[in-house]
């Protein structure tokens, strides 16, 4: 049976406060998704380790996917997952404490383009609604029911029973139309989803996975290249190198890689003065 709720009204004020203050930089709603999947990864796997081989250790990751022709992203994970209770505590209720601070803050941040501030106050989630016009949230517990919540951001949200096989979460995000203003379809393009894990998630610490296409070289009857003959495959990669970058050697890291490392990190425009 599908159940339809209302956002709270403080819900609906600070989420049409956050989608139309921070829209310019719309490209962080990924990071913030693949954060709360290794999060969720997180709690899985500290119960699994708790639980004295009740709950099985899987091989943990999170997988990202894109259809060009439904105009849809997936971000799945297989962490801890939701019950019916955790989705409306959780994404029912935007900022449930201290969400007056929140907004205050909010304001402050969109003149000083602090993104941070999105993720200080637990409402990762809804930076996806900054691109998208439909979200839909799959998820299953631990020898739990399935259950999926689906939302436009406006109003209200719905709940119902859903079967799904595997312990996680599965998030579809249905994008907006693109506008004179914003190019929303660029996050159709397999660059743009690589090069967003690899500027903003590169060192989180489980492997971000997608099926890309790479042409490769065709290969004759006895495995040898056939010259200036090629053809597209679908292969699954591994989008982060999962290492953080004070982590690495020295010798791997590039003053390119720096300068990204600190305009992101501080919101600068400008590359540092010295590294």
């Amino acid at each position: 049976m599908k159940e339809t709720k209302e956002f709270q009204t403080e819900s609906k004020e600070l989420l049409n406060l956050m989608i139309n203050s921070i829209y310019s930089n719309n490209e962080i709603f990924l990071r913030e998704l693949i954060s709360n999947a290794s999060d969720a990864i997180d709690k899985y796997r500290y119960q699994a380790l708790s639980s004295k081989g009740e709950m099985p250790l899987n091989e943990f990751e999170i997988n990202l996917s894109v259809d060009k022709k439904k105009r849809t992203i997936t971000i799945s994970d297989n962490g801890i997952g939701m019950s019916k209770e955790d989705l409306i505590n959780n994404l029912g209720t935007i900022a449930k404490s201290g969400s007056k601070d929140f907004a205050s803050k909010l304001k402050e941040a969109k003149e000083k383009q602090d993104l941070n501030i999105i993720g200080q106050f637990g409402v990762g989630f809804y930076s996806a609604f900054m691109v998208a016009s439909k979200i839909e949230v799959l998820t299953k517990t631990y020898n739990g029911q399935g259950y999926l919540f689906t939302s436009d951001g406006q109003e209200s949200y719905t709940i119902e029973e859903k079967d799904k096989e595997t312990v996680g979460t599965e998030i579809t995000i249905y994008l907006k139309k693109s506008s004179k203003e914003v190019d929303y379809d660029s996050y159709l393009e397999q660059y743009k989803i690589k090069n967003l894990v690899k500027k903003y998630s590169d060192y989180i610490r489980y492997p971000i996975k997608m099926m890309v296409t790479k042409s490769e070289q065709v290969l004759d009857k006895d495995g040898k290249p056939v010259e200036g003959k090629y053809e597209d495959k679908q292969v699954l990669e591994t989008l982060n190198s999962m290492i953080p970058l004070w982590k690495k050697n020295k010798s791997e890291v590039t003053d390119e890689d720096l300068n990204e490392f600190y305009k992101n990190k501080f919101n600068d425009y400008e590359n540092p003065l010295a590294i």
